[in-house]
């Protein structure tokens, strides 16, 4: 009977260590002959190649081979092992390995006669024991949609779709009010239109709804009445498009010189031609099919967000890879960061709330973790993965929705980390996906 020949991976030698939960070191020798062995193959790997002049490739003698190129063929040898050791840790059952990292210190070099050896520090998955996670008890509501909220949509629809009509007043919001106005600020010479229509117009007309033209006009035109002056000192922001009056206060005399308001569509037959309808009663179907589609993804997503708690308190408490959860609590604190910083004068305010924004990103990235390494655990169990093809539809899908090209949708995926928090995303929703299609909906007798 023929001997199996052992590998590399199967040659080199273990000795973990390490008390902390989810981190263990492991140190990794490699024994003399194998050393030797290893170097003395890459030797004649290079030899096959390597061009010395006076000699034909494959004809230099190994010990000139030897001599120039030795640290290139150690730096190889040395990849190998590093490569061997990953195998070797990657089929071992014991480890579920999500991170890992070397210590700072410089690997040995290579010496002959001796054993070579390093270690690498590797974060693994916490050990969780899995409560039941098929025939979870969730209740999903019944999706019922009123004839009151559909009368409330069309109501809406008439409002919307109606025409713009004269008013003698006085100005509520949703109106539109032609105004004339000047300022006290000076126009500077050679000022663009935007900027001098801004301070000063004979006539134009002002929305009393959100965006304001000139921050503080809707506050004033409330309740306004036609052929009046109002006076209004608007404080632009730091950061107005407007760079000459940006921060500063600016005094705004308006005159009213009409107002003019919304008036509802009033027959059906107008606002079903207006919608694009058959009829009302295809209408009313037509708000019925989209509030029951509302309905339905709000009662889905509070099943998952029902089942998803229930599963991840059977798993108890468990501890967390350091490393992972430091980088997720990075990710979070960037995050809320982009979402409070929106201009400069935020920054300051950012910095007074630092303590409340890092407990809360800690707070966010641990339930997160948490969720994954519990829903990742499932996956394992069940056999749910995301494959190649998901992925690549998925990423097709964002960068058309966006509007930008997969290419480079890919490469700022790549760049920024992104990749792996998008296949995250994913098998987390996969494995979700599977305890609800596999919970227990029935109502009770």
């Amino acid at each position: 009977m023929t001997a199996i020949k052992e590998t590399l991976k199967d040659l080199i030698k273990t000795e973990v260590s390490g008390s902390e939960p989810c981190v263990k070191s492991v140190k990794f020798t490699v024994p003399a002959e194998v050393v030797e062995s290893e170097t003395n193959s890459m030797l004649k790997e290079f030899s096959k190649f390597a061009q010395v002049p006076g000699f034909r490739a494959g004809k230099t003698p190994l010990s000139l081979i030897r001599n120039r190129f030795l640290p290139r063929i150690e730096a190889e040898t040395v990849k190998n092992f590093f490569t061997a050791s990953f195998e070797k840790i990657s089929s071992d059952e014991k480890f579920d390995v999500v991170s890992y990292s070397f210590p700072q210190a410089q690997p040995e070099k290579l010496e002959a006669g001796k054993d070579y050896s390093f270690t690498i520090v590797f974060n693994v998955s916490p050990e969780i024991r899995l409560g039941a996670y098929k025939g979870v008890k969730i209740s999903v509501p019944e999706v019922k949609v009123e004839e009151s909220r559909i009368d409330e949509e069309i109501k809406n629809l008439r409002e919307m779709y109606g025409d713009f009509g004269k008013s003698e007043g006085p100005a509520v919001k949703g109106d539109m009010v032609k105004i004339s106005y000047k300022s006290d600020f000076e126009i500077p010479e050679g000022a663009e239109s935007r900027l001098k229509l801004l301070l000063e117009t004979p006539e134009t007309w002002a929305w009393l709804s959100d965006p304001e033209v000139i921050p503080g006009i809707n506050k004033v035109l409330d309740g306004a009445v036609t052929g009046k002056d109002y006076e209004l000192t608007a404080q632009f922001p730091d950061d107005f498009r407007e760079k000459q009056v940006a921060g500063k206060k600016v005094k705004y005399t308006i005159k009213t010189m009409e107002i003019q308001r919304r008036v509802p569509v009033g027959s059906d037959e107008d606002l079903v031609k207006k919608v694009n309808a058959k009829d009302m009663k295809e209408l009313r179907e037509r708000i019925r099919s989209s509030l029951e589609f509302q309905e339905k993804q709000k009662s889905e997503g509070e099943a998952k967000k029902h089942i998803l708690e229930k599963v991840i308190a059977e798993a108890g408490e468990f501890p967390l890879p350091p490393s992972v959860l430091s980088e997720a609590e990075n990710k979070e604190f960037r995050q809320i960061a982009t979402r409070e910083v929106k201009k400069e004068s935020d920054v300051e305010k950012f910095k007074i709330e630092k303590d409340k924004h890092l407990a809360e990103a800690k707070k966010s990235a641990a339930d997160r973790m948490r969720r994954y390494f519990v829903l990742r655990k499932i996956a394992q169990a069940e056999k749910i993965s995301i494959e190649k093809g998901e992925m690549d539809s998925h990423i097709s899908g964002i960068s058309r929705y966006y509007g930008v090209k997969e290419k480079e949708f890919r490469n700022q995926l790549d760049s920024s980390g992104g990749m792996e928090d998008l296949q995250m995303d994913m098998l987390m929703a996969k494995v979700t996906d599977f305890l609800i299609k596999n919970a227990d909906t029935s109502k009770p007798a």
